[in-house]
């Protein structure tokens, strides 16, 4: 049996892939996905997506947002996603120091906790995509 793997962000459909197996960074920790799966939602943290097929191991870096999981279909819902061989490691680390210095002024200017968060989840994806290419 084959998974059938869908990720999107707000743009749209990033990817449609097929795989033997797909392992999500969750806000329980990494879940691995194999075929004949029970139905899940759960939400999917910043964090390296691999997916696989025949010993072959393709990985994007993703931002927050959710997963379902009906039969064996995937349907992964990201602010973000980029695959890993796309990523410059200097303009990740770049867009991490921006998004750092627009934390520090928003604290500063003491502005509400959703502006905050985001920001900070902002920070987590840039070092996901940072130490990607390591």
């Amino acid at each position: 049996m084959v998974l059938c793997l869908e990720i999107s962000t707000p743009e749209g459909v990033v990817l449609e892939a097929e795989g033997e197996t797909v392992s999500v960074p969750t806000a329980r920790g990494e879940l691995t996905i194999l075929p004949g799966h029970q139905p899940l939602a759960a939400l999917v943290e910043p964090g390296i997506l691999h997916y696989g097929m025949g010993g072959g191991e393709n990985s994007l870096a993703v931002d927050g947002g959710f997963l379902l999981i009906q039969g064996d279909r995937i349907y992964v819902m990201v602010d973000q996603a980029v695959n890993v061989i796309q990523i410059d490691p200097s303009e990740a680390e770049t867009a991490r120091q921006r998004a750092e210095h627009a934390l520090e002024e928003a604290k500063k200017n003491q502005a509400d906790r959703g502006e905050i968060a985001r920001l900070e989840a902002k920070i987590r994806y840039q070092i996901v995509k940072s130490s990607a290419k390591r």
